[in-house]
């Protein structure tokens, strides 16, 4: 059982985003002890996925459909792994558009390496 200081240094998150989970809906799972926030280790990998999904860039809203599924059981994995295959479909494509730019990207420091080498030849001549 951990605290939320704990919990919030174990997910390398602040203990601001872990409350601010828990003010979206995303983490209706965490218990409370007189008040205290008590995560357990299945806590831990469940935000784990939740810090995973907003990573992705997957909107709150989607995230929290997500953990209303999840928090339904067994009964909604087909849903969960259609919402999954779903979002790994963007992250593929964005992964694809990401090496694109990084080519083009590429591709303008070489013009511009050779501009400068053109640039420091001709001072040469003078």
């Amino acid at each position: 059982m951990y605290k939320i200081t704990q919990a919030a240094n174990m997910l390398g998150v602040s203990i601001h985003t872990l409350r601010y989970y828990e003010k979206e809906g995303l983490t209706p799972f965490v218990k409370r002890s007189k008040g205290v926030r008590i995560y357990d280790d299945k806590d831990i990998e469940v935000i784990r996925l939740i810090i995973c999904l907003r990573d992705i860039d997957m909107p709150i809203k989607n995230i929290r459909d997500y953990m209303d599924l999840y928090m339904k059981g067994e009964s909604t994995v087909e849903e969960r792994r259609a919402l999954m295959r779903q979002y790994c479909d963007f992250v593929e494509r964005k992964i694809t558009d990401t090496i694109e730019t990084l080519k083009f990207t590429t591709e303008k420091i070489a013009c511009f390496d050779e501009a400068v080498k053109d640039i420091l030849t001709q001072r040469k001549d003078i």
